[in-house]
């Protein structure tokens, strides 16, 4: 195996030295690592999503947190008991964001949907936190699809 020098920031380095402590990995692993899942994601083709510098990375995040936030804005709506005019506003923009993902992502966020569908119906303990687990497994989906 042959290795050639590759030059980076210090800051870098200090993170590359800080995840191969942490995972058990030499430093060229990390490195490796990192490279081919960046070279995975701009690999694209006929009918398949184009990756452009990182682009689709931020705009998952931002989709992330945006569906985080409306859920979020609706559940604290429910918590404050704001009138039905109030509370069908923020549930049609948390629809409005769902859809958008589905959407633009491609990502099937049907479970979101029942489960928000069931907090509103009855906004409990129980309901609340398969809302939250939905609501994460989505993040995962939008993150890492």
């Amino acid at each position: 195996m042959a290795f050639k020098a590759v030059g980076v920031k210090e800051d870098v380095k200090q993170i590359i030295d800080e995840i191969a402590k942490r995972r058990g990995f030499k430093k060229y692993q990390v490195v490796e690592l990192a490279i081919r899942q960046f070279a995975k994601e701009q690999k694209c083709g006929k009918g398949e999503k184009k990756y452009h510098w990182g682009y689709d990375i931020d705009r998952n995040i931002w989709y992330a947190f945006k569906l985080v936030n409306s859920i979020a804005q609706l559940k604290t709506v429910i918590d404050l008991n704001l009138d039905n005019d109030t509370v069908n506003e923020y549930k049609n923009l948390t629809m409005k964001t769902i859809n958008q993902i589905e959407e633009r992502l491609g990502i099937d966020l049907d479970n979101v949907k029942k489960a928000l569908e069931k907090f509103l119906e009855n906004p409990n303990g129980r309901t609340k936190a398969n809302l939250n687990d939905e609501t994460k497994m989505a993040m995962v989906r939008i993150l890492f699809p």
